[in-house]
C-alpha cells in the first residue's frame, strides 16, 4: 500500500486524555484488571453494545459475553499487541 494512500490520522490535542484513557483500556475484554467475570464485563458495557471482529464480521453482546465467560474459565495466554491509535469525537462526549 502506498503512504499516499493512508489518512493522515492526528489526535486532536484537546481529546489526548480520551485517547490515553481508551488506550489503557483497549483491548477491554483483555486486561484481566478491569474484570475477569461475566458480571464484570456487563458493567463495561451498555445494552446496546455489539462488536466488530477483524474480519468486519459484527458480534452481538451476548455471542461476546458468552465468549468472555468461556476464555476466562479456561484462561490462555494472551498476545493482543495494540498499536497506532487515534481518536475522534464523532458526537456529543462520543469517540
Amino acid at each position: 500500500m502506498s503512504k499516499n494512500m493512508e489518512a493522515n490520522l492526528v489526535t486532536d490535542p484537546k481529546i489526548l486524555n480520551v485517547l490515553n484513557e481508551l488506550i489503557q483500556r483497549e483491548p477491554i475484554f483483555h486486561r484481566p484488571e478491569l474484570g475477569r467475570t461475566r458480571a464484570d464485563f456487563e458493567q463495561m458495557t451498555e445494552s446496546t453494545f455489539w462488536e466488530v471482529g477483524a474480519s468486519g464480521r459484527r458480534y452481538s453482546r451476548q455471542y461476546v459475553l458468552d465468549e468472555m465467560e468461556k476464555r476466562y474459565a479456561s484462561p490462555e495466554e494472551d498476545t493482543w499487541q495494540t498499536r497506532d491509535f487515534h481518536c475522534l469525537e464523532i458526537a456529543a462526549e462520543n469517540y
